[in-house]
C-alpha cells in the first residue's frame, strides 16, 4: 500500500497558520522597567490613519483555515523591490 501526501500544501498551510498566530501576538514596548511592569500595545496602535477591512481579513483567515490561501511570490517580490527603491530614493 502506497501512502502519498501533499507535503507542500500541508507545509504551506501550517506555515500560514504559524504566521497568522505570530502576527496576532502583541508587541511588547520596552521602557527599561522590569518585565513585570512592561506594557504592550498593538503595532498598529500608533497609526490610526488606515482603516481595516474586516471582511477581507475574515476572508483571508477562512482561506488559510481551509487551505485555499495561495501566496503570489511575484507580488511580494515586486512590493519588496518597490519599497527598496523608495527607501533608496529618499537618501
Amino acid at each position: 500500500m502506497k501512502i502519498t501526501t501533499n507535503y507542500t500544501a500541508n507545509t504551506q498551510a501550517a506555515d500560514a497558520k504559524a504566521n497568522v498566530r505570530k502576527a496576532a501576538e502583541p508587541e511588547t514596548v520596552k521602557t527599561g522597567a522590569p518585565e513585570s511592569s512592561a506594557r504592550w500595545q498593538p503595532s498598529s496602535a500608533a497609526d490610526t490613519s488606515h482603516d481595516i477591512d474586516t471582511a477581507r481579513v475574515d476572508a483571508i483567515k477562512e482561506a488559510i483555515r481551509d487551505g485555499r490561501f495561495e501566496v503570489d511570490a511575484s507580488k511580494i517580490a515586486d512590493g519588496l523591490i518597490s519599497s527598496a527603491q523608495e527607501l533608496l530614493s529618499e537618501k
